[in-house]
């Protein structure tokens, strides 16, 4: 048999962090772009061409970020709904 304590509040407020801290990752992350694709304006040549590849990669990286912090986040808001869930059916159990 399993044990477990959960407090579901904290869970939510988790969430409601991880997603306010995600949003501003993401917004520096689309600040970061507009000032990297700005040089391609004034920038030509070979090494433009690296920079830009690097550039590439690094949003790559950064989009496979904000999808693991969307699901993170999705994932402890449907764990804090569902404990306190189950928790609330179990009292109304033995609520006679």
């Amino acid at each position: 048999m399993s044990s477990f304590e959960v407090d579901s509040e904290r869970v939510h407020q988790a969430s409601s962090a991880v997603g306010s801290s995600a949003a501003a990752v993401n917004t520096e992350v689309d600040t970061m772009m507009r000032h990297l694709t700005a040089l391609e304006e004034c920038w030509r040549g070979s090494a433009s061409s690296s920079f830009q590849q690097v550039v590439a990669e690094w949003r790559s990286v950064q989009e496979k970020v904000r999808e693991s912090l969307l699901n993170i986040n999705q994932s402890l808001a449907a764990a804090g709904r569902g404990y306190a869930e189950v928790e609330a059916a179990n009292t109304r159990l033995f609520s006679h």
